[in-house]
């Protein structure tokens, strides 16, 4: 609000002695009215009692009332009024008053030597006016034609005003001009008295909010929730209206509107400015906090969207680790306030609401890559499922089945069926080291390397070992390769010629009996210039043939015990009967409930194929 100007008076062009011996008498008549010796001992007394209050309690606006109202007894007035310097110590500003109209008391404000209070607060001097019409300095607020200003000093240090009118002249006599000096006195070192007191609690209250804050603060990594909170917090230091974040994006270089309150209810601001512009922009910029009394006068105030009639207003900076992230910012109705203390308190508490939005920050984008993951690897289980056979293959001679479960969402396990060109029939069962999406890539490729392979060559499973393991070798991808069984069914002979590149030995089952088959190899992709030796097996009408991944024989139930091939070859050696189908789902079974209790990452892939002969 602009300070209060000096009225200037006309001078008059000759003296008036009609007004003169008419103010001389009321003089005579107030020295007629003044305080014996003993009554003005009495009012001292009382005077001090009333002051006395200042001690025991912190609400000044209450003392004021009792000091005002008693003070009357004594000294008659028709104003009253303390006004206290701002922090800067230029403007004199209404703390309390009677007398006066509202506006004068809400929007007026007097710089030191503007007007009576002005001036006496400037010199450190009590001014006594008997008329005031007849003193330039005087400016108009009410109809009081006499006025006692005495300044409230504290150590040397001028911190208000006490100021009394009357709509009388020559009101004021000397001895209520002592009586004055002395409630000023007294006002003064109970307001700073108060003010210390107040202080002191404001910092202690400071302390408490800083430790709830770093407690609270940086275990809530949802953003939304962390900035209400945020205003809920600073809500109870420090009266605001409008409570603003806005958060740097280093994208865009502006500073965006994140999270705004309008007397404690949420509003949607679009859009944002750039360093240097606006207040808020300028804190961004310089890194330092600004506190603007006014908004009006200052020309780096900007209107936001709300309907707020703005007249104050406070923005700090949040820096992390000299990295900027944002800004906090404050907005009040009310001129002038936040004071030097709020914005030690906001600054302190920048740092840590700092802390935890960059905690926010990173979680949320951990969160998003996560779900950006999650995506990608329902895509690439959608692809893998799709690579994988979907439906068991019809071919002469034999009834196939397969079981599959990956201990992820993708699985390093994989099974294939291809017809070979001169009427075999081709199977294959791979186990990729590792577990994930790691495994389940090198897996498509295997895949793929294999099928392309089938089409091309004679079907030869050491040969098709070989030339797979040569292929494996060109990624060089470190800690990769692939264990995998190969096999070619002969229809018209009925007969099984394998290949083993280091996964767990097939099995055969006939008249109830299990057999290994023995042959074994080195993995595929691991050592260079490997070679694999073949097996033929002649086989008969209801033989069965099964390959499984390690996952099957290896699970672990809850004390550390594998599933082991002693127990599958139990469940396999009662399995004539059983269709293909039946006997893969029920050793997939029996595997899984083995492992039922276990931690997921104990889990492994499991894979069973089953070949009946017919």
């Amino acid at each position: 609000m602009p300070l209060i100007g000096s009225r200037t008076l006309e001078a008059p062009m000759a003296e008036n002695k009609e007004k003169i011996n008419e103010l001389q008498a009321v003089r005579e008549t107030r020295r007629a009215q003044t305080l014996t010796e003993g009554e003005h001992l009495s009012a001292v007394v009382a005077l001090a009692k009333l002051v006395g209050d200042f001690g025991s309690s912190l609400d000044l606006d209450q003392i004021f009332a009792n000091v005002a109202e008693g003070i009357r007894e004594h000294v008659a007035y028709d104003t009253f009024a303390i006004l206290l310097l701002d922090e800067l110590g230029q403007q004199l500003e209404f703390r309390f008053a009677v007398g006066f109209p509202d506006k004068v008391v809400h929007n007026w404000r007097f710089g030191l030597g503007q007007g009576i209070v002005g001036t006496a607060a400037q010199n450190r001097e009590v001014i006594r006016v008997d008329d005031v019409e007849a003193d330039s300095r005087y400016i108009s607020a009410t109809d009081i034609r006499s006025e006692l200003a005495i300044p409230l000093v504290v150590k040397n240090r001028t911190i208000g005003v006490l100021d009394v009118g009357r709509r009388t002249k020559g009101h004021f006599t000397d001895g209520e001009e002592q009586l004055m000096r002395f409630l000023a006195r007294r006002v003064a070192n109970g307001i700073e008295n108060a003010r210390l007191y107040e202080s002191v609690r404001s910092q202690s209250s400071m302390l408490a909010l800083i430790n709830e804050v770093s407690r609270e603060l940086t275990s809530i990594l949802d953003s939304e929730k962390l900035l209400r909170r945020v205003a809920e917090l600073v809500k109870r230091l420090i009266d605001y209206q409008v409570f603003s974040v806005m958060l740097w994006c280093d994208e865009e270089q502006i500073l965006e509107h994140t999270f705004q309150l309008a007397f404690d209810k949420r509003f949607v601001q679009k859009g944002g400015f750039a360093l240097g512009q606006g207040i808020t922009g300028t804190v961004a910029a310089q890194r330092q906090a600004i506190r603007v009394p006014n908004v009006h006068l200052n020309p780096l105030y900007r209107q936001c969207g709300h309907d707020v009639e703005v007249r104050s207003e406070l923005c700090v900076p949040l820096v992390f680790e000299d990295r900027l992230i944002g800004v906090i910012d404050l907005e009040s109705t009310e001129y002038n306030a936040f004071s030097e203390q709020h914005e030690q308190m906001l600054v302190t508490l920048a740092a840590y609401v700092a802390v935890a939005l960059e905690n926010a920050r990173l979680y949320e984008r951990v969160r998003e890559d996560e779900r950006r993951l999650e995506e990608d690897l329902d895509t690439a289980r959608q692809l893998q499922i799709g690579l994988l056979p979907k439906v068991a293959p019809e071919t002469e001679g034999l009834e196939i089945a397969f079981a599959y479960e990956p201990a992820r969402q993708l699985g390093g396990d994989f099974y294939d069926f291809m017809h070979c060109k001169d009427g075999k029939f081709a199977v294959a069962v791979g186990d990729v080291a590792g577990k994930g999406a790691p495994a389940a890539l090198f897996g498509a490729l295997a895949m793929g390397t294999l099928r392309a392979r089938v089409s091309e060559s004679d079907c030869s499973p050491a040969s098709m070992l070989q030339e797979m393991n040569r292929h494996m070798l060109q990624p060089e991808i470190d800690n990769r390769f692939v264990a995998m069984a190969f096999g070619i069914f002969d229809p018209e002979e009925k007969t099984l010629t394998l290949a083993n590149a280091g996964i767990t030995r097939p099995v055969l089952v006939r008249d109830h009996k299990v057999v290994e088959i023995a042959i074994e190899g080195v993995p595929l992709g691991l050592l260079p210039g490997s070679t694999y030796d073949e097996r033929t097996l002649q086989l008969q009408t209801g033989d069965f043939v099964i390959f499984t991944s390690d996952g099957i024989t290896e699970a672990q139930d809850t004390h550390c015990e594998e599933f082991s091939q002693r127990r599958m070859e139990a469940l396999l050696a009662g399995s004539t009967e059983r269709s293909a189908q039946q006997l893969a789902d029920e050793l997939m079974d029996a595997s899984r409930a083995f492992a039922l209790g276990t931690p997921p990452e104990l889990h492994d892939d499991r894979t069973v194929v089953v070949l009946k002969v017919r």
